[in-house]
């Protein structure tokens, strides 16, 4: 029979879960604790959070497809995502570059992936990269609109001053 504390914290592993847009399973064994609480923090920052538990708890909570990625014994951290899931998994792959980390694999929108795909998640613009590029691509014709619209006036402004001058000397 399984204790308390384990079914306690199946629940809470679970319901933290659940309403997950983005999971990126990691290994934050050589994460020390100075780091882990500047990690945390980082993740808060970008609508994200870090969820550490036992592998035998996160292989019942986690889809098929993603439980074959969870070790046998030990654990595992979950960067839980319901924000921008392209600023945690920058934060995360920073942690991979100082081989602090090592990305296990993820849940995107339903989809399992590998370690491969789950640490390209990184080259994803961010939700306000994003944001301004689609707001460049509506603004360039409008722009351009107001150049050509521009050009005329400025035109005939030349045009009325060449004669001016013209005139004046003759």
């Amino acid at each position: 029979m399984p204790s308390l504390i384990n079914e306690l914290m199946l629940g809470e592993v679970g319901t933290s879960l659940a309403g997950a847009v983005c999971l990126i399973l990691i290994d934050a064994s050589k994460l020390k604790s100075g780091e882990t609480l500047k990690f945390r923090k980082d993740l808060r920052g970008v609508g994200a959070r870090l969820r550490v538990a036992k592998s035998s708890i996160l292989y019942r909570t986690l889809p098929a497809e993603l439980a074959q990625v969870v070790p046998p014994k030990g654990p595992i951290g979950v960067v839980v995502c319901a924000g921008d899931i392209s600023a945690a998994a920058k934060l995360v792959n920073e942690l991979v570059k100082e081989e602090k980390v090592a990305v296990r694999g993820g849940l995107l929108e339903g989809r399992a992936l590998d370690a491969k795909s789950a640490a390209k998640l990184s080259d994803m613009p961010t939700r306000e990269q994003a944001n301004a590029m689609v707001v460049r691509v509506l603004n360039a014709p409008l722009v351009q609109l107001v150049r050509i619209a521009n050009v005329k006036p400025t035109e005939l402004v030349r045009i009325i001053k060449v004669k001016s001058e013209e005139t004046a000397s003759a």
